[in-house]
């Protein structure tokens, strides 16, 4: 078998989080032919993401979910803010060559978008700031993804429920520039 291309460890190190990595080991160790004692090994290696599209840690994402519904509401609204749309998704994030989808809770108020994890925030934009919404569902992409490009510049977010996470937004923004004329 001959290599497509030589690759570097990141390049390598991408296509196993990307599409993952599947072993499987059996072991019998046998003394004078009389198996004595059986290994079955299984292990999967591979991003978060992967995993839960190949149906492996739902468990763990079941309890994600729960726990973020559980203590989502501990991000206080500010004085004379309106809770409009509350969901569990996910915001795209890189940082070098490090690239991975945050969970937490997205909290859409009458003055701003905002990604809230446990104890702080790790996105926020005021709606005003917001210049578009695009809806990505190409077809090398495995699910639909919202691009948000505001004034301090973009952002990819998942949601399961998209198209009624971005039809809300824009109403949202719509009244907030109405009010604001």
């Amino acid at each position: 078998m001959r290599p497509e291309k030589e690759s570097c460890l990141v390049e390598v190190l991408d296509r196993i989080l990307n599409r993952g990595v599947v072993l499987n080991a059996d072991l019998i160790i046998s003394v004078a032919g009389v198996p004595l004692i059986g290994l079955n090994l299984r292990a999967a290696l591979a991003s978060m993401e992967t995993m839960l599209n190949y149906g492996l840690m739902e468990s763990w994402d079941k309890s994600t979910r729960d726990w973020h519904a559980l203590h989502g509401n501990a991000r206080p609204l500010e004085d004379g803010e309106t809770l409009v749309l509350k969901a569990f998704g996910y915001l795209w994030q890189e940082q070098g060559i490090l690239s991975c989808w945050l969970p937490g809770t997205w909290y859409l108020t009458d003055k701003r978008l905002f990604l809230w994890r446990p104890e702080k925030a790790v996105f926020e934009v005021p709606l005003q700031s917001i210049c578009l919404l695009k809806i990505d569902d190409a077809p090398s992409l495995e699910r639909s993804e919202m691009e948000l490009v505001h004034s301090g510049g973009s952002a990819r977010i998942y949601i399961a429920q998209l198209e009624t996470f971005r039809r809300t937004l824009e109403k949202a923004m719509r009244t907030t520039r109405a009010l604001k004329a």
